[in-house]
């Protein structure tokens, strides 16, 4: 047998047996039982089957239990609610019976047999009810309806029996989880009887599953001490007895038995009359000890914290209750046929569970623990106040959910019509059930870790089963307060409170009271194309669903992007200067699509159907991992994934199957994003990115880093279907397309290139065209407004407003591309930064490396921190001596980005220049792999300074070309902004190419070498700038002459 961990070290045969024997333990047979065979993980995996199953079947009657009696059983929803709390209620009392019977006679092991067996017996009576034809259930009603409660009752008794049983499981997300999910819907959709069946066909598996284990367990020797339950009944009896005992007597009998002082809690002294042996004591009577007299008082004491929880469980008791019964009148549509069960919602008090716990133990106790100076941050008494508090915030959240459903029935004339689905979302009650599971995070916690703690090791179970009590009698309280007020409130003829109708009751004056107004709003519909009303549409009942996907998909794109250089160089094994061009080819493709996104969400598609279009192409395949490759981000997961020969192969035989992939999010990411045209600086996505992909990607796997943006843009398009019964959908009228309508100005304007400057003054007198409405820029454009002599009938003649537009557009142009050396110098920070900073010094502390791209953060960081210095600081400084509204101009707030930049690359050069010289000094020109002794941190101004150039540059560019298109055209503005971008990256990708070929003379390094030690970046940072120079130059000389849109067009 192999030698305990606790073997000595003497050469004794007989020891390694000896210790390997567990103490006060047996085996099934009553044999002494061997730790290396029993006990731990052996144990352990065949009773959390047992638990995770018991809570499946648990919460698979009791989630739902309230549409089961309102449906099939016909009870009135006062009724209900009632019977599940009783029911509720006692499940949660029972255990103190339950701890008694384990601790003091048959044993943990027999009363989890004993109580599955009585367990399956109830689930299998229940279900054999729920199965019964209508008929027999309206028999069933009149002659005996306690028959499915008396089933109810023995799977209450013997669930809470067993689970006493097992103290320390009593967080069963798994079982609870699949439960609300999978069981709800049976029960809703499909049958109760299948969804009360399979419950109890896991409960029998899981019996076995459990005797299975028998051979493993540990069973405790019972040996002659007394029960505790015992102990401390008898403390209290005795306590009784002498009340009339005075403290001096008291007094001399603890020094006669050589009591010490602290050895006797100053609480409850009245206790320690129990110490006394009364006159007429038995023989075979035992005395109290001053330990049976503490532990007594150590549960006499968790008696004000039992009671001022109370109210805690009457609110726990309204999730499974009337929060179900109004998710049940709400809309559960998912996607159309399929509808969320009510109660399913549920879960989403064990998500917020499974995602807090984490937080709270990783970061708010090591904050809360700086504070406070205590190991556990807060004590476990602070813990239950702050979710007792958030269980208050929680109710006036439900009663303001409820006062809107009911508002939203009365304006749709439900009131009277309690079976028709009311049209809110059921996603209202979200928040309510995600606070119900943070507060859980705090105060049920916290209530499990006091009870368990505060008692004496022997009734650890009891302990327990007392912190269940709570919200048993909870249970009971709101069951009694439901009955009180149904019977007050259905007086004189007036609807209850709790009436089976709710949208004639008033849940909300159960929790709060409120009211609100609606008004329509001209010219959208809803996604069924029915008018759509402003106070259930649009705002930020929209936007949260679309910040929500912008955020996601940002993030699935910054994934990618950051850090795709180092994806290059390294897995596929790229030379420096062709990942960087292959890197701005692709960043610039995807800059410049979105102009075809906004031809076709203008002109075709519509914004919702090009962002669901979109979706499903960038997520294309995810799934579909067959043998032959398709584009997608799961398939550039399955690329990264390949094993090193098998990347040898892809990039000998076909490197351009990765760039398929990359084309393809590169395409669908931007047509997305223009369908999205006021949502363009996802600091939050980003941000996100930078510090956890880039970390994955160089760490742990390329795979899982492409994969979590993958499953991000999953949900993310959920989430956005989620949404679509709160957009807002314009109206198409039989107005021309704005693209064919400029179109037609360049067409006709060229056609009539001949004609002269008089045909066209004489042809806008004609039309009273006013001078002042025709801009004396681009007049060659006003030739437009002639008809052509083979004209045909059908044709359309051009306005003047077409014209004006045309020249909008084109007045545009010299902006656009005088700002292309800002693009280059942009292009950048996710390139030739990125690899600068990956041959620095990038310790953050000993056997940790910051990864070269989540510098680029840097850049957010400076976004989010100038933003608000600019709108609160600069903005009102500039207005005092500008007098314009804004401070500067769009054109001067683009400007000074300009400047900036043109800073960042001096300053990127001087660096460089820095770097070179410490590898030069350290002898490392020649050992590329090297790390240069140099602190990647001197990189941080570089980014900074290029985050503060965003918020003049591109904030300005994305104003300047959203303010100055035609309205119609605002998607086509935004794609010419980030067009800039695109062609500014193809401008830098053409550059790298030809310096690369130009200095790459024999025996000469590359400007752009894969040893960037002998390479000369700074070279090309010093021409970028002087570049820059040059184009700001030119820049500030059109931007002089610029014409502002004159906004009185918009009459026409």
């Amino acid at each position: 047998m192999a030698a305990s961990p606790c073997q000595s070290p003497e050469p004794d045969a007989q020891t390694p047996l000896l210790d390997d024997v567990v103490d006060g333990a047996v085996d099934h047979k009553g044999r002494p039982v061997h730790r290396s065979r029993s006990g731990g993980w052996r144990s352990a995996r065949f009773i959390i089957g047992v638990e995770v199953a018991e809570r499946f079947a648990y919460y698979g009657i009791g989630s739902n239990l309230i549409t089961f009696l309102t449906g099939p059983l016909g009870q009135s929803t006062a009724t209900a609610a009632e019977n599940v709390n009783i029911w509720s209620g006692t499940a949660s009392l029972l255990p103190l019976l339950g701890a008694f019977v384990a601790d003091s006679f048959l044993g943990r092991y027999r009363t989890i047999v004993y109580a599955s067996l009585l367990y399956i017996l109830g689930l299998g009576l229940l279900t054999l009810s729920a199965v019964l034809s209508s008929s027999e259930i309206q028999l069933l009603h009149k002659a005996d309806t306690s028959l499915v409660f008396r089933h109810l009752e023995l799977i209450s008794l013997m669930s809470q029996i067993q689970r006493s049983a097992k103290p320390k499981a009593h967080f069963s997300i798994g079982g609870t989880s699949v439960t609300l999910i999978l069981l709800t819907y049976i029960q809703d959709n499909l049958s109760w009887g299948l969804g009360f069946g399979i419950p109890c066909i896991a409960m029998v598996f899981a019996l076995l599953i459990f005797l299975l284990g028998t051979r493993t367990y540990r069973y405790s020797i019972k040996g002659d001490e007394e029960s505790p339950f015992v102990r401390i009944g008898r403390v209290f009896v005795a306590a009784l007895r002498n009340w009339r005992t005075s403290p001096s007597a008291v007094t001399s009998e603890e020094e006669s038995r050589g009591i010490l002082t602290h050895k006797s809690s100053e609480q409850f002294k009245f206790l320690n009359k129990a110490l006394l042996a009364p006159d007429d004591l038995k023989e075979n009577r035992k005395v109290c000890t001053i330990v049976d007299v503490e532990d007594a008082k150590a549960v006499l004491r968790l008696f004000p914290i039992w009671v001022t929880c109370l109210a805690y469980a009457v609110v726990f008791a309204q999730y499974s209750t009337f929060f179900t019964k109004q998710g049940a009148t709400m809309d559960r549509t998912i996607v159309p046929g399929f509808n969320v069960p009510a109660a399913s919602l549920q879960t989403f008090i064990s998500i917020a569970i499974v995602i807090f716990l984490p937080i709270y133990d990783r970061i708010f106790v090591p904050i809360a623990r700086y504070v406070t100076g205590k190991p556990a941050g807060i004590t476990m008494l602070q813990r239950i106040g702050t979710g007792m508090v958030l269980s208050i915030i929680l109710m006036v959240i439900a009663a303001l959910v409820e006062m809107k459903r009911l508002k939203t029935a009365k304006d749709y004339g439900l009131l009277d019509t309690p079976s028709a689905t009311v049209p809110m979302s059921i996603w209202w009650l979200a928040p309510q059930y995600l606070l119900a599971g943070i507060a859980d995070g705090f105060t049920m916690v916290g209530l499990q870790e006091f009870f368990y703690d505060q008692v004496p090791n022997e009734l650890r179970s009891v302990g327990l089963a007392l912190y269940l009590s709570i919200f048993g009698v909870g249970s009971f309280l709101s069951s009694f307060l439901i009955s009180i007020i149904d019977d007050i409130t259905s007086l004189a003829g007036e609807s209850s409170w709790f009436s089976s109708n709710l949208n004639r009751a008033h849940l909300d004056y159960f929790y709060w009271l409120l009211g609100g107004i609606n008004d329509g709003v001209e010219g959208t519909v809803d996604h069924k194309g029915r008018p759509v009303h402003r106070s259930r549409s649009g705002g930020w009942r929209s936007a949260r669903f679309i910040i929500g996907v912008e955020l996601a998909e940002r993030f699935a794109y910054y994934g990618i992007s950051s850090n795709l250089i180092t994806f290059l160089t390294g897995p596929l094994g790229q030379s420096t200067v062709t990942a960087a061009e292959n890197v701005n080819i692709w960043s610039g493709t995807a800059s410049l699509l979105p102009l075809l996104g906004a031809f076709v969400a203008d002109s075709f598609l519509g914004r919702y159907r090009t962002i669901v279009f979109a979706s499903l192409l960038y997520i294309l395949n995810a799934i579909n991992f067959g043998p032959k490759l398709k584009q997608g981000l799961g398939l550039l997961t399955l690329s990264a994934v390949l094993s090193s020969s098998e990347i040898q192969l892809l990039h000998k035989e076909d490197t351009s199957l990765a760039f398929r992939h990359l084309e393809l999010i590169s395409l669908m990411c931007q047509i997305q994003r223009s369908a999205k045209p006021e949502a363009h600086s996802s600091i939050g996505g980003t941000s996100l990115t930078y510090i956890l992909l880039t970390y994955i990607q160089e760490n742990l796997s390329w795979g899982l880093g492409f994969g979590i943006p993958c499953i991000a843009m999953v949900f993310a398009l959920l989430l956005f279907l989620l949404g679509t019964r709160t957009y807002r959908y314009s109206i198409n009228g039989d107005e021309e397309s704005p693209f064919v309508r400029i179109g037609n100005v360049f067409v006709a304007a060229l056609r009539n290139w001949r004609t002269t400057p008089a045909a066209v003054t004489s042809e806008e007198e004609s039309r009273g065209t006013l001078p002042h409405e025709s801009s004396e820029q681009f007049t060659f454009l006003n030739k437009a407004l002639l008809a052509p002599d083979d004209l045909k009938e059908n044709r359309r003649v051009c306005t003047i407003v077409d014209v004006e537009e045309a020249k909008a557009v084109l007045r545009l142009f010299p902006i656009w591309a005088t700002c292309l050396a800002y693009a280059v110098v942009f292009a950048q920070c996710s390139t030739f930064f990125t690899k600068q900073g990956a041959t620095m010094d990038r310790t953050v502390v000993p056997g940790f490396d910051v990864p070269a791209a989540s510098l680029q953060i840097l850049s957010s960081i400076a976004i989010i921190i100038s933003l608000p210095i600019y709108d609160r600081i600069f903005v009102p400084v500039a207005r005092s001596f500008t007098r314009i509204p804004s401070g500067i101009s769009m054109l001067q707030r683009i400007g000074t980005g300009m400047f900036m930049s043109l800073i960042s690359m001096v300053i990127a050069a001087l660096v460089e220049m820095k770097r070179l010289k410490t590898a030069k000094d350290y002898g490392l020109l020649d050992t590329p792999s090297a790390t240069v002794p140099m602190s990647i941190w001197w990189l941080v101004p570089q980014y900074l300074l290029t985050g503060i150039s965003d918020v003049f540059t591109m904030v300005g560019l994305q104003e300047l070309f959203y303010d100055q298109v035609p309205n119609e055209l605002r998607s086509v503005g935004l794609a010419l902004y980030l067009s800039i971008f695109g062609v500014g990256s193809f401008i830098s990708s053409f550059l790298i190419s030809v310096i690369d070929d130009i200095t790459s003379l024999p025996g000469e390094s590359s400007w752009f070498s894969d040893n960037l030690n002998r390479a000369h970046l700074d070279y090309f940072y010093w021409l970028l700038g002087g570049i820059s120079l040059v184009q700001l130059v030119v820049y500030l000389y059109f931007a002089k002459s610029y014409i502002y849109k004159s906004h009185d067009l918009e009459k026409f």
